[in-house]
């Protein structure tokens, strides 16, 4: 288990659900992606990726440079890093 990704891939994903609960498109896309960090964070069993991570650069877009949360952007940003590490990391 990787303790802080989790941590953090958790807090975000709770931030975003209310978002797509309103229905914004791009914050569906975003929990999505949070949702596969979370499970692989947790080493439980989870999905194929469908392609790489453009979580972070939704993020940037739609709730920093658009938007106004840049902290929660920050955060997806944060995470996005750290999960591709840990996969570059594995053999």
């Amino acid at each position: 288990m990787h303790a802080s990704l989790l941590t953090k891939a958790q807090a975000a994903l709770e931030q975003i659900e209310p978002l797509v609960t309103q229905g914004w498109a791009p914050a569906e896309s975003i929990a999505r992606q949070l949702r596969w960090c979370v499970a692989f964070a947790a080493n439980e069993p989870r999905e194929e990726r469908s392609g790489p991570f453009s979580t972070g650069l939704i993020a940037t877009r739609e709730l920093d440079m658009y938007g106004d949360r840049p902290e929660l952007a920050s955060l997806i940003n944060e995470v996005q890093r750290e999960t591709e590490n840990l996969l570059h990391r594995k053999p």
